[in-house]
């Protein structure tokens, strides 16, 4: 019985996809929320943003977080963590909208 030898298959970055899939899994809720609140008429949707802002924070921080741990496996395998890299500056985007909140001086 032949076997297929796992050194000609290419490894997949699998910390930076699972990170990519998390900050994708609330990022687009909130850019879908942000471009209908744009609307004259929406204005009133601009309540789920408050309410989206903790999920944003704490699943961008879980991004963040699974990308840097793909950033230190990869490095130290040897390959390019580019989806790692993706995944961790996804994160971040989604932690800024807070912090900015949290230190903004209007609040």
């Amino acid at each position: 019985m032949a076997s297929v030898s796992p050194a000609g298959r290419r490894a997949s970055d699998g910390f930076g996809i699972v990170a990519i899939i998390l900050a994708a899994f609330i990022l687009l809720p909130a850019l879908m929320i942000f471009l209908i609140g744009l609307a004259p008429g929406m204005n009133a949707i601009w309540w789920l943003g408050i309410v989206l802002l903790p999920i944003m924070a704490f699943l961008g921080l879980v991004a963040a977080t699974v990308g840097a741990i793909g950033i230190v496996l990869r490095v130290r395998a040897g390959r390019r963590p580019v989806l790692s890299i993706i995944g961790l500056s996804l994160g971040i985007l989604l932690i800024l909208p807070s912090l900015w909140v949290l230190f903004s001086s209007s609040v």
